[in-house]
């Protein structure tokens, strides 16, 4: 397939479970009320484990520690513009999930640099993942995975749209 002229992403979110809930964000992209991991861009300099810790605790104000790789994802947005736009900067993305225990909670869930479609933070009952809007689709699949599978090292989805 050609280069598209957009840039390779590297990403890293956390599923941090507790209680038989699930650590969401909720935003207005691509649209209103979408659930997703809390997560985002890979710095220089800095570990996909540390991205994922830095992400969640900017994001939902939960210090988290990564414990291990669960799942690497792609997303290459040029295939599935029928389901997500995307904009047009981002060529490709490469995912990152960790399992993440929570190590401190803030009384209120709210991160200090939230993302700007980012609308609130939420724990939602594991139970009720597939009755929400989420990105990606394919979100209760990966959860269900992680808890319910026994798998040695990490879930490799590749371009995983759904």
């Amino acid at each position: 397939m050609p280069d598209s002229g957009g840039r390779l992403r590297n990403a890293a979110t956390g599923i941090v479970v507790k209680d038989q809930h699930l650590l969401m964000v909720r935003g207005d992209w691509p649209r209103p009320d979408t659930f997703f991991l809390p997560g985002g861009g890979q710095q220089s300099g800095e570990t996909l484990s540390e991205c994922a810790e830095r992400e969640v605790l900017e994001e939902t104000g939960v210090t988290v520690r990564a414990r291990r790789l669960v799942v690497l994802r792609e997303y290459i947005p040029a295939r599935h513009q029928d389901v997500t736009p995307v904009p047009p900067e981002v060529a490709h993305r490469v995912e990152a999930v960790f399992w993440c225990e929570v190590v401190a909670q803030p009384p209120v869930l709210g991160g200090h640099n939230e993302d700007d479609t980012q609308t609130g933070v939420e724990w939602v009952p594991l139970s009720k993942l597939g009755d929400i809007r989420l990105l990606p689709p394919s979100l209760p699949r990966i959860v269900h995975a992680v808890l319910h599978v026994e798998v040695e090292g990490a879930l490799y989805l590749g371009d995983d749209h759904g």
